[in-house]
């Protein structure tokens, strides 16, 4: 730098003081950073319906410091959570009769146990989630999403409720798909709402909603 450009107040940029080749560089990795946060909630809804791996969660959830996820317990009932706090992510799993009683379909029970739901979660959701699930949601969407681009991405929603209740104040977005739903919720009113949860199920594993809202939740 001469002393014209310093007499003038002008400072070189950090991009000027480094090779292109290295800026080039940098900037591939990070789209492929990018990239491969991005695949992680596709993959795993595209799980949902499949036998429960626990080793290929992980490997999904790998770059995001996941080093191990747990399987159900010896003595669990029809139906476990399996909680991910790392990853801020939460999927559960069925035994293939309770999940068939559920959505009406015919899974096999010597497959063992089935993946009909998968959340991505952000604090408030629940005590064990302590950061907002990191990558990008499907349909170019994320935990930092409003209520109106998810209605921007999926469509008038089958489903658009505000709740304000004792422990809870917020809005939930439901959307019924092909052989999915699509559950998103948020905490706090107007500006101040924020994503909590989104939620991909298979049609009629959301719990009491296939009872109150069968038209949206019920197979």
């Amino acid at each position: 730098m001469n002393r014209a450009m310093e007499s003038k107040g002008c400072h070189a940029s950090p991009s000027t003081m480094i090779p292109r080749h290295l800026l080039a560089a940098g900037q591939s990795q990070r789209t492929k950073q990018r990239s491969r946060v991005k695949e992680i909630s596709e993959q795993l809804v595209a799980m949902i319906g499949q036998p429960f791996d626990s080793r290929k969660v992980r490997d999904v959830l790998g770059s995001l410091g996941v080093k191990r996820v747990s399987g159900p317990g010896a003595f669990s009932s029809s139906e476990e959570v399996i909680w991910i706090p790392k990853a801020s992510v939460r999927i559960d799993i069925y035994q293939a009769q309770k999940l068939n009683g559920l959505t009406g379909s015919n899974y096999p029970d010597e497959e063992g146990w089935f993946i009909g739901s998968v959340q991505f979660l952000a604090p408030g959701s629940d005590d064990r989630i302590k950061t907002p699930f990191p990558g990008p949601l499907p349909m170019g969407l994320a935990i930092g999403s409003t209520p109106q681009d998810c209605i921007d991405a999926h469509g008038r929603p089958d489903l658009d409720e505000e709740h304000d209740r004792p422990g809870f104040s917020g809005r939930v977005l439901a959307w019924r798909k092909q052989h999915q739903n699509i559950a998103v919720t948020f905490a706090g009113q107007g500006r101040e709402s924020t994503m909590i949860s989104h939620t991909v199920c298979l049609i009629g594993c959301v719990g009491a909603w296939r009872y109150t809202h069968p038209e949206v939740f019920a197979p």
